[in-house]
């Protein structure tokens, strides 16, 4: 069931572009700025670039559905200087 729906992903404590978008089969996007979270659609990908000034450690991304959250869409990740 998580394959076919929507996934609203984001980013705690750093914020992003998004440079590039795959799979895309309608419009709509606004793409430009910086963000915290994006959509993405299944059968889509999205690349976004992210920048670190302020500290390095460890983040969290995940998906805004609840129940994809709950079956393992949460991570963290961990940058280093």
């Amino acid at each position: 069931m998580m394959g076919r729906l929507p996934h609203p992903f984001h980013v705690h404590g750093v914020q992003f572009q998004v440079v590039r978008r795959e799979g895309v089969r309608h419009a709509g996007y606004v793409d430009a700025g910086w963000k915290d979270t994006v959509l993405v659609l299944p059968g889509e990908k999205a690349t976004v670039l992210m920048r670190f000034l302020d500290y390095t450690g460890v983040f969290l991304y995940h998906c805004h559905n609840l129940e994809h959250e709950d079956a393992g869409m949460m991570r963290n990740f961990s940058i280093e200087a």
